[in-house]
């Protein structure tokens, strides 16, 4: 039970530290230097669909930054989630489908195509 007040304390602080924080750039410890980029209100809403299973669509911009970021942070960023032993919602194989359902989304809503991978 304490350790669950904890959890709700740190969720708490993290939802005010973003709030705080609108415009600040995502990159805190355990998320991959090419993201730092992408703005803490993207990072969060990414973590949110994809480790938490929202069923929310990233906006445009927030898009446009994953994008910008490229394909290969995107897949650092899922991997710096597991190798962080963070809870997750159901299987690693669902946090694997989640994101590439979150980047195949993007690609089909965004007015930015997603950079070519290259070779």
């Amino acid at each position: 039970m304490a350790m669950l007040k904890n959890l709700f304390a740190l969720m708490i602080l993290l939802a005010v530290t973003v709030a705080l924080l609108p415009r600040a750039t995502f990159a805190t410890v355990g998320i991959p230097d090419c993201a730092k980029g992408i703005t803490s209100d993207c990072g969060f809403g990414f973590f949110k669909i994809i480790v938490l299973g929202e069923t929310s669509a990233p906006i445009d911009e927030c898009c446009r930054e994953l994008f910008k970021a490229g394909k290969n942070c995107h897949n650092q960023f899922v991997e710096s989630i597991l190798s962080s032993h963070k809870p997750i919602k159901g299987t690693i194989s669902d946090l694997y489908r989640r994101s590439n359902e979150t980047w195949n989304n993007c690609a089909a809503s965004s007015s930015v195509s997603p950079p070519e991978p290259s070779h």
